[in-house]
């Protein structure tokens, strides 16, 4: 995925978890990705990975899912961008907060019922640390109807698209890969990977750990991979990726 410190609007730039109980989330990325956590908040922290910040937990409200990953996409303006979604068929989920001495967040619903974040940066312009294991390594948007998803983040973004593979598109964001959109027989949703340098390994751990392997590990055109929830349910994908030297370069 694109590195930090160049995220452009509509690029996805940040994920957070929002689950019932916090602190079983912490110990369980804790024990899956060996994340460590800065509290921000009564039920909110920031995961790091090399001391970098990797992803964000906090706990669910009674309006949100019970335990979901959801993919925020940079936005310098999300007043202005959630008008756009509106006018493209999108709603809004939340308005636009403050999240203290991180940045700006708003969260909408496309017209497929797929919830995303909009993140404006403050001190946090996104993931600062990517395509690593532990960390957040792709993108994608699934649904139903990936056609009118294209349309949708087109109007919204500016995305363009290369040709589709197997169904599944390649979006850019000024000429640079960003995300992709595919079918889904399951709803609609937004789903992140992150990636390991031992998909089965790291599948075993989750089961040991109370998380549920849905699909895979299997053969992917980057990678090996494995659809998988955390034990609160929380969907995401494992990908397998080469280990670098991080530890020394953070």
């Amino acid at each position: 995925m694109p590195k930090p410190g160049i995220y452009r609007a509509g690029v996805p730039c940040w994920v957070v978890l929002t689950t019932p109980d916090t602190a079983r989330a912490q110990a369980f990325y804790g024990a899956l990705f060996d994340w460590e956590f800065v509290p921000t908040g009564p039920a909110e922290a920031v995961a790091t990975r090399y001391g970098a910040q990797v992803a964000a937990v906090e706990r669910a409200r009674p309006s949100d899912p019970p335990a979901v990953w959801t993919t925020f996409l940079a936005c310098p303006d999300p007043l202005r961008t959630l008008a756009v979604v509106r006018t493209a068929g999108g709603h809004l989920a939340r308005e636009p907060h403050e999240v203290p001495e991180q940045g700006r967040a708003a969260l909408a619903v496309d017209p497929l019922g797929a919830r995303f974040g909009l993140w404006r940066a403050g001190t946090i312009d996104g993931a600062g640390l990517v395509d690593e294991p532990g960390t957040l390594a792709w993108n994608e948007h699934l649904s139903p109807d990936p056609g009118a998803a294209r349309s949708f983040y087109r109007r919204v973004f500016g995305y363009t698209y290369d040709r589709p593979r197997a169904g599944h598109t390649l979006a850019r964001v000024a000429g640079r890969p960003a995300c992709s959109i595919g079918p889904s027989g399951a709803g609609a949703r937004w789903l992140a990977h992150f990636a390991t340098e031992d998909t089965d390994r790291t599948a075993d751990r989750l089961r040991a750990l109370g998380g549920t392997v849905v699909t895979g590990p299997e053969p992917a055109p980057f990678g090996r991979t494995a659809l998988v929830r955390d034990d609160a349910g929380a969907e995401f994908v494992l990908v397998a990726v080469p280990a670098r030297d991080c530890a020394a370069a953070a």
